[in-house]
């Protein structure tokens, strides 16, 4: 159902006029113009299901197509335009607490590359294939729950993304191409998961990563091109931080450098914190 003012607004609940019903599954696509908007702010809430969110060169903000049982699952579109910033929500919510098979609510969402954007998402119980490469992203806010899946940056940043800012709970994920991301400071907190979390990519300037795991494992692989100082503070008994093929140099107790970190230019800040879990540091081209 679309309804224009000077925004747009789509609801999808149980509608025959824009869906086509198979079963209980009901099938819903949509092309969300931009309305004049030069910069776009999309908020994402997904319960459990599958999602597949790419980009693309395209003059829309975004196209999505949703497949979802809507006995069991509410799921909402709604884009607006505020002066010349474009507003996009994507949500799903059980409509009660059980468990669903995640062929039960399917997304696949297609995000512009051309239009600089901030995204804040959460997603619940689910596998996930997503790729953000070349949008110019210039923040970044994911909340992770018992999922299983891959983040992509595919292609460079062309904007200076200020923060990266991801909490993953019982979940096993990786996290490929993070140099790309073209960030400031990317902040991870991993619970009880397994986590790969690979730094290579394009860096144009300094960049700080800060890692934190509480009772799960990481495998963290460093860019060997780039100078690089690792801070692990004080491992705990039961916690350890392991390095392999790596020549940095102990500095000082539980600081490692680069024999050419203090006069790069392009170098990266790593700080971990491990609780009862482990880290595992890879240095690759």
């Amino acid at each position: 159902m679309v309804r224009r003012l000077t925004t747009i607004t789509i609801v999808l609940i149980l509608v025959a006029a824009v869906a086509v019903v198979a079963g209980r599954i009901e099938h819903f696509s949509k092309e969300i113009e931009a309305e004049g908007a030069k910069k776009v702010d999309v908020v994402i809430d997904l319960a459990a299901g599958e999602f597949y969110i790419t980009t693309k060169d395209m003059a829309q903000v975004a196209t999505v197509e949703v497949e979802y049982d809507s006995r069991r699952i509410e799921c909402v579109v709604e884009y607006n335009v505020h002066g010349s910033t474009g507003e996009l929500l994507l949500e799903s919510a059980l409509r009660r607490k059980r468990n669903i098979d995640t062929e039960e609510n399917r997304w696949e969402v297609v995000l512009s590359d051309r239009y600089p954007m901030t995204l804040e998402m959460e997603v619940g119980a689910c596998d996930a294939e997503i790729d953000l490469g070349g949008i110019p992203l210039t923040e970044l806010m994911l909340e992770v729950g018992a999922a299983s899946g891959e983040i992509d940056f595919s292609e460079p940043n062309p904007e200076r993304l200020g923060e990266i800012d991801i909490e993953a709970g019982a979940a096993s994920v990786a996290i490929m191409n993070i140099g790309n991301a073209n960030f400031e400071q990317f902040s991870f907190e991993g619970g009880a998961g397994s986590f790969e979390l690979d730094f290579r990519g394009d860096y144009k300037d300094e960049a700080e990563i800060s890692i934190e795991i509480g009772l799960g494992s990481a495998e963290i692989i460093l860019p060997r091109d780039i100078p690089v100082r690792v801070e692990t503070g004080d491992p705990g008994w039961f916690s350890t931080v392991d390095f392999h093929n790596d020549d940095l140099d102990e500095v000082d107790d539980g600081v490692y450098e680069s024999d050419d970190f203090e006069d790069a230019d392009v170098r990266i800040y790593l700080d971990l914190e491990v609780g009862l879990g482990s880290i595992d540091i890879y240095f690759k081209r």
